[in-house]
């Protein structure tokens, strides 16, 4: 009986082993498989890069963009309150018969006595 339950023994691990080269065998064949256009593990892997890209880079990407533009605008308006602070001193000083107007808030009705 010891025999024949070797006999089996043996014979099981051979066919574990060819199942498991055919099922390795198998998984190399498909990796070198191509579609028409690009290879197959290329146009896989792209996919792969452009999930993980989209996800890391979607939340720094809007942040980093949302504070440069604020910034540029808190730029502009400290350039323009600049520009209406030169432009009240100049009037206050050298005259033009007191008649101030900005780019926002255009004063048109001023007096003029001489």
């Amino acid at each position: 009986m010891c025999e024949v339950q070797e006999f089996l023994d043996g014979l099981c691990k051979t066919f574990r082993k060819f199942k498991e080269m055919r099922r390795l065998e198998m998984v190399q064949i498909l990796n070198q498989v191509r579609c028409c256009e690009c290879g197959h593990k290329m146009r896989m892997q792209k996919v792969e890069v452009q999930n993980s890209l989209a996800l890391k880079t979607s939340t720094p990407a809007r942040i980093r963009n949302i504070l440069l533009i604020s910034f540029l605008l808190v730029l502009l308006l400290y350039g323009y309150i600049l520009h209406a602070v030169r432009r009240h001193n100049r009037i206050r000083t050298y005259g033009s018969s007191a008649c101030e107007s900005t780019f926002l808030y255009k004063y048109t009705d001023c007096e003029v006595i001489y």
